[in-house]
């Protein structure tokens, strides 16, 4: 009898995960049915969009030629994994759309993994839920942009990194070293998050001094074998040991420039044109060693920096806080079939909040608004739970993971600057939904236990103690 009491809990927890991953599949397949991604009018208008014809381009380079060519702008894995799909079926974009919805559900599941390992199951399928119906998540597997594919390595990477932080397995960190750099490959800002897995590792509480400069080593040694190929090819083609020339150019022409532009009420572009004529002063060419063009784009833009400090880290603020605020109702609009209707040029980075909100329902159509306040209730939602979350991790004194993550959100955070963009928070969402399901799961205990009245030694300890592992004896 109780064999079979087992058979169908365990059956009920299997179809509670696939529901959850049908879910999640269906309302990705929606979209992408929707959107119509294989039709050239759409490829033009709504894909090859951004930066996204240079991830295009760059692929096309890899299928036909095995060649990057030239590029340093780029890292080599985002392209890399497009051209796979260009190499067997084409250069259709709409496959890589594809594609990229069942890596979305890759990162559902390590989602659902990190839950169950360090809280409990319920938290790992409460987390894995939210991320399966998160908005942000299902449009932006439709768009030709590595966000998407970055968050499976990522969540892949921290799995297997917390796995060895319980287990003690330096095969994990191993795997979670090599995963991290294909992220960084992904998306180059991941090169300083190595820095911030590192000081965690060694600084962990369950394990001796040894065990853990054993398990940072480890960890680094996977990183840095994975990542040196690239590494070398800058150093044998540009006499530079870096990753790409994105920081510097990105930092002056993107992000200081719509500071600027928001500074002296001009667009951008035109703000982007002025500190282009005064790298050219400074030797800036396109003709030129990249990564030293890149050099001289990073001086300028510590020089505005440095004399324009409080305008600088206030606008950055600003869009930081965007990023956690933009809606994304123009590209839920564009690849639902509504009417899109785009703010003023700037606006979302130049307009304080009450203006924007103002501009927001004068401007947006009525399907774009009622998007906006679904999206918006969802937000407050995750944010409040998380808070409600990290305030229980906190009261139980569990600092480990809840220093880890906090500081990953806020290292995820920070490099999106003034832009506001809501796919700059993408890397930030499994920490919060996994801290937002650990509160849910906490108040369905107390509920429970108010209701059961029944005393379960075992449950309560794992109650008092849900992450016991972060505070096992030391070895």
């Amino acid at each position: 009898m109780l064999e079979h009491g087992e058979v169908i809990v365990n059956t009920i927890k299997k179809e509670k995960t696939l529901l959850i991953f049908l879910v999640a599949f269906v309302l990705r397949l929606t979209v992408f049915l929707l959107f119509r991604p294989w039709d050239i009018q759409v490829q033009t208008e709504s894909i090859f969009v951004g930066d996204a014809p240079g991830y295009h381009t760059l692929a096309e380079c890899i299928a036909s030629y095995f060649t990057f060519c030239g590029d340093t702008f780029r890292t080599p894995g985002y392209p890399f994994f497009i051209a796979i799909f260009y190499a067997f079926f084409g250069a259709k974009p709409w496959v890589v759309l594809f594609a990229q919805i069942l890596a979305d559900l890759v990162t559902i599941y390590y989602v659902l993994k990190i839950g169950e390992m360090i809280f409990s199951r319920r938290v790992g399928i409460i987390a894995a839920t939210f991320l399966a119906i998160n908005p942000n998540s299902i449009f932006q597997t439709t768009s030709l942009y590595s966000d998407s594919l970055f968050v499976t390595f990522l969540s892949a990477c921290l799995y297997f990194y917390l796995r060895g932080l319980k287990l003690g397995e330096g095969r994990s960190f191993l795997i979670a070293g090599g995963l991290l750099a294909i992220a960084t490959l992904v998306r180059p800002v991941a090169q300083y998050y190595f820095l911030i897995l590192f000081f965690f590792a060694l600084l962990w509480p369950t394990r001796n001094l040894v065990t853990r400069l054993k398990w940072g080593l480890l960890y680094a040694l996977a990183f840095t074998i994975t990542i040196s190929p690239w590494l070398y090819r800058n150093y044998t083609l540009y006499d530079t040991i870096k990753l790409s020339s994105v920081q510097g150019e990105t930092l002056l022409f993107w992000q200081v420039g719509y500071i600027r532009g928001w500074e002296t009420h001009q667009p951008r572009k035109t703000v982007a044109t002025e500190f282009k004529s005064q790298a050219q002063a400074l030797g800036y060419s396109e003709s030129s060693n990249p990564f030293a063009n890149e050099a001289i784009a990073q001086k300028l833009a510590v020089q505005y920096i440095k004399t324009h400090t409080l305008v600088f880290a206030s606008r950055w603020i600003n869009g930081m806080i965007n990023t956690y605020t933009n809606l994304g109702t123009a590209d839920i609009a564009n690849k639902l079939g509504f009417t899109r209707t785009e703010l003023p040029p700037d606006a979302f980075v130049n307009e304080k909040g009450f203006k924007l909100i103002s501009l927001f329902f004068k401007t947006k159509s009525l399907p774009e608004i009622a998007a906006g306040l679904i999206v918006l209730g969802w937000l407050l939602m995750n944010y409040s739970m998380f808070l409600l979350g990290a305030y229980v991790l906190i009261r139980r004194h569990q600092w480990a993971i809840f220093s880890l993550f906090v500081v990953s959100i806020a290292f995820f955070t920070v490099p999106g600057g003034p832009m506001g963009l809501a796919r700059y928070r993408l890397p930030c969402e499994p920490f919060y939904f996994l801290v937002g399901a650990f509160y849910i799961d906490q108040f369905l205990n107390r509920r429970f236990e108010v209701a059961a009245r029944v005393d379960k030694p075992s449950l309560q300890a794992d109650k008092k103690n849900p992450i016991g592992w972060l505070k096992t004896q030391q070895t």
